[in-house]
């Protein structure tokens, strides 16, 4: 058995699928490995490869700078995650601004009214 950071690595990586509802057994077929084969490298028991780390940040759908940054590093958030969550916080200002907006339109309405 390989070491704990092997451990940890995978386990983040099995975060990861869990995150984007693939089995292992979807992924393992991506990676043209067996699902037993896929599951050593999340239980830890293989390393992965940089053609594999490169062909499952594919599957995921992002850098392979970035799967890695995940896997070796539990307090960093995924890109993707982190753009969402900006994109999250930059529509809820602009609700608020479009909100006050119309506030102050109605008021304005109110103080002028259109001639009929």
């Amino acid at each position: 058995m390989k070491d704990s950071t092997s451990k940890t690595h995978g386990q983040r990586l099995q975060q990861l699928r869990q995150q984007r509802n693939l089995t292992q057994e979807q992924i393992g077929e991506k990676l043209n490995l067996s699902t037993s084969a896929y599951c050593k490298i999340e239980y830890g028991e293989t390393d992965i490869t940089l053609s594999r780390l490169q062909r499952i940040a594919e599957i995921f759908e992002m850098s392979s700078l970035d799967l890695f940054r995940y896997i070796t590093d539990a307090e960093a958030p995924l890109a993707a995650e982190k753009t969402l969550d900006d994109l999250r916080e930059a529509l809820k200002a602009c609700s608020r601004n479009i909100d006050l907006l119309s506030r102050r339109v109605d008021a304005l309405e109110l103080l002028n009214p259109k001639p009929v």
